[in-house]
C-alpha cells in the first residue's frame, strides 16, 4: 500500500528522468537512452501509483455474534422440539404419580395385613402409621379414598385421567384372608 508520501516521491522522481513540458502520464516520454526500471527484492516492479478514484478497502474484522437469522432459525428449532418432548414428558409424569399412588396403596395395605396377622384385628383410627400410609397423596390426576372397617381395608384411586382405577382391598377373618389388588393405569 502507498501512502501520498510515497507517491509524491514517486511522481517527482518520474518527473525528473522526462524532458521538461513534454510528459503525459498516459504516454512514455521518447527517451534515446533506456530508463531503468527499478526492481524490488522479489523480482516485480514496483506497485503502480494509487489512483485517486479508488479507494482501498479497509477490511473489517468480522462481528463476532449471530444474526438475527440465525437466532430465529435456533428459536424455532427449540420450539419444534419441545413441541413434541412435551406430550411424552407430561404423560411419563402422570404415569409416575399413579405408580406412586399404587405402591402407597400396596404399602397400606401390607401395614393392614401384617397388623392383622399381629393383633388379630384390622388397625384402629388412632392408628399413626395407618394415618401416614392412609392419608391422600395429593396428585391432581387422582382422586384417592382409603376407607376402615372392623375386618376390611380399602384404598379406591380414581380420576378422569385414567384408563382403569384402581382397587386395593384386604378382607380378614379369622382362619381366612382375601386380597383384591387392582393397580390403577394412566390412558394413552
Amino acid at each position: 500500500m502507498v501512502d501520498r508520501s510515497q507517491a509524491l516521491k514517486l511522481t517527482l522522481g518520474l518527473l525528473s528522468h522526462t524532458s521538461a513540458g513534454r510528459w503525459t502520464p498516459s504516454v512514455n516520454p521518447p527517451t534515446s537512452v533506456p530508463v531503468a526500471i527499478p526492481v524490488h527484492r522479489s523480482g516485480f516492479p514496483p506497485c503502480p501509483l494509487p489512483r485517486p478514484w479508488r479507494r482501498q478497502s479497509r477490511k473489517r474484522p468480522l462481528a463476532a455474534g449471530f444474526t438475527l437469522v440465525e437466532l430465529l432459525i435456533a428459536v424455532v428449532i427449540i420450539g419444534v422440539l419441545s413441541g413434541v418432548a412435551m406430550p411424552a414428558f407430561l404423560g411419563q409424569q402422570n404415569k409416575a404419580k399413579v405408580n406412586a399412588a399404587n405402591i402407597q396403596a400396596r404399602g397400606l395395605m401390607s401395614y393392614c395385613l401384617a397388623h392383622f396377622i399381629d393383633n388379630g384385628a384390622m388397625p384402629d383410627s388412632g392408628d399413626t402409621e395407618y394415618d401416614r400410609l392412609s392419608k391422600d397423596p395429593g396428585h391432581s390426576i387422582i382422586q384417592w379414598s382409603a376407607t376402615r372397617k372392623d375386618n376390611t381395608c380399602k384404598v379406591d384411586i380414581t380420576g378422569t385421567k385414567l384408563a382403569q382405577s384402581g382397587i386395593f382391598v384386604i378382607e380378614a377373618s379369622g382362619d381366612a384372608t382375601t386380597i383384591q389388588a387392582i393397580p390403577a393405569k394412566t390412558g394413552k
